[in-house]
């Protein structure tokens, strides 16, 4: 049952993915011709200045924990319901003191240090204002959100997901044709779509969730275990904005708007790329947590070890073509590449295996609610991002140098977790370096000889295109062999033979 669950989830919402992902490449492309790389930039930097503040978001993963984990156990729906409202309580209160410090500490870094052209200073302070008012929404309504992932209602999320990308193109081409400052109008429809999006989740899950409804409640000890949970979490959540959105800030600081637009790109092929590792997670999530929850520890086992190689198999073939092609990739997308922007992408794909296997660590280790020791080491490891970032730039190496700097702390960072993780589940270390890490290493090596020769070498075609679609279809090959033949046991060789002879046959 859990996995045919996990499979029809991941089916919806990879389908979802498919279309966003389409419609997304089109938008990109429309809006930076519509914003152009300046303002391009500066709506991405501003956001990052938000994120800083809704780093302290932390417990909406305390939040998805107990919800699903009191769904694990079996609980009724009045306790569901004390859960709940316990959750929002606390999430109005952090939306509280993030109105207050993005008003008042945001205000004064946008005004005082953001680097941009004079004249588009208003126009600033207006779009970080509506970053604001957007936030504080998406803050508000995180328990629903937490809701919906713990019934495994994935259907739902690929329905409003594709409503969202929808909405985004048709927002990007009122952009595109006018007349006014289009940057303060984008950040004002955008805004108007994620609150339309706050509403249908909170409607949904007042229909079909009874925990939901009644009369408000406050358990004092819930909050106890959550402010805890969440206070560990939040060490991890301020890393992860530390070695995103810190970087670009750096970048900013350190250049300009423009800077910002190619790791806005870089960052938008990379989300797109890992958004169908995560999707794929998002899936197995409720089932690791239920299953801990449940003591069946030794499938818990065998789920994290599957589906970390799944997921590493996964982003390996799908980012070998796009690492080879990357610039013949943005020169067809966007047209004029701005610099540094290829690779800005190239180094990025370098570390998305690892933070596919570390989000599995993280949501194998939030099972257990034993994250203190976790959160603390992985969290200042990651953060050392920053100052390696600003210490590399301080010293005049090139731009490229922070990716470097994030690809070093990422891969210290996994080692760091293994050690953690796998003891506190009780599985073998050997085991999990064998399995997760030595198994997919190989499989990445051999399946990526044939695809460079062929790209560095071949010269089968004087068309770019036709050079291109050769490079494609023999990376697709040669990593799906690869994942086939080293990286699949005989038992899931075998499955796979079975599904393909089924889907024949009909």
């Amino acid at each position: 049952m859990s996995h045919s669950r996990i499979a029809r989830n991941t089916l919806y919402l990879y389908g979802q993915q498919i279309v966003q992902m389409v419609v997304g490449l089109i938008t990109t492309r429309i809006l930076i011709k519509s914003l152009g790389e300046v303002d391009y930039g500066l709506f991405s930097v501003l956001g990052g200045v938000m994120s800083v503040f809704v780093v302290l978001n932390a417990l909406e993963a305390a939040t998805m924990r107990f919800i699903t984990f009191e769904q694990g156990q079996g609980s009724d729906t009045e306790r569901m319901h004390v859960v709940f409202s316990t959750a929002q309580h606390v999430h109005f209160a952090i939306a509280g003191i993030v109105l207050l410090l993005a008003e008042t500490a945001g205000m004064y870094y946008v005004c005082n240090f953001l680097v941009m052209p004079p004249e588009r200073l208003t126009a600033a302070i207006i779009v970080f204002q509506i970053y604001i008012i957007t936030s504080i929404f998406g803050i508000i309504c995180a328990p629903f959100d937490a809701l919906i992932v713990a019934y495994e209602k994935m259907g739902v999320f690929a329905s409003i997901s594709i409503y969202n990308t929808i909405i985004n193109l048709l927002i990007v081409l009122i952009v595109k044709y006018a007349d006014t400052d289009r940057l303060i109008l984008y950040a004002s429809l955008i805004m108007l779509l994620q609150i339309s999006l706050r509403l249908i989740y909170g409607w949904y899950c007042n229909r079909h969730f009874p925990e939901t409804r009644g009369r408000w409640v406050f358990d004092r000890k819930l909050f106890s275990q959550m402010f805890r949970f969440g206070i560990w979490s939040f060490n991890g959540t301020l890393a992860t904005i530390g070695y995103t959105q810190g970087i670009n800030l750096l970048l900013n600081y350190f250049y300009n708007p423009v800077m910002n637009t190619a790791f806005s790109l870089a960052n938008s092929v990379y989300s797109k790329l890992y958004s169908f590792a995560e999707n794929f997670l998002i899936a197995v999530k409720p089932q690791l947590v239920k299953n801990y929850a449940a003591g069946n520890i030794d499938y818990m086992h065998r789920l994290m070890i599957t589906s970390s190689q799944l997921g590493v198999y996964l982003m390996f073939i799908l980012s070998l073509p796009v690492m080879l092609e990357t610039h013949f990739i943005y020169y067809i997308w966007i047209g004029d590449i701005p610099d540094h922007t290829v690779w800005f992408l190239r180094i990025a794909l370098l570390s998305i295996g690892v933070n596919t296997l570390g989000n599995i660590m993280t949501m194998s280790i939030q099972a257990t609610g034993r994250i203190a020791k976790y959160q603390v080491i992985e969290g200042n490891l990651l953060l050392l991002t920053v100052p390696l970032a600003w210490f590399c730039l301080w010293k005049g190496l090139p731009p490229e140098s922070v990716f470097c700097a994030q690809l070093l702390m990422f891969v210290i960072t996994q080692v760091a977790r293994m050690l953690i993780v796998c003891p506190a589940l009780q599985l073998s270390i050997w085991l999990y370096i064998r399995k997760v890490i030595i198994r997919p290493v190989v499989v990445i090596i051999v399946g990526s000889i044939l695809p460079v020769l062929v790209h560095n070498y071949g010269g089968l075609s004087e068309h770019p295109i036709t050079q291109v679609c050769i490079v494609t279809f023999v990376s697709l090959i040669s990593s799906c062999l690869s994942v086939y033949y080293i990286g699949c046991t005989n038992s899931q060789r075998l499955f796979v033979l079975q599904k393909l002879r089924t889907i024949i046959h009909r």
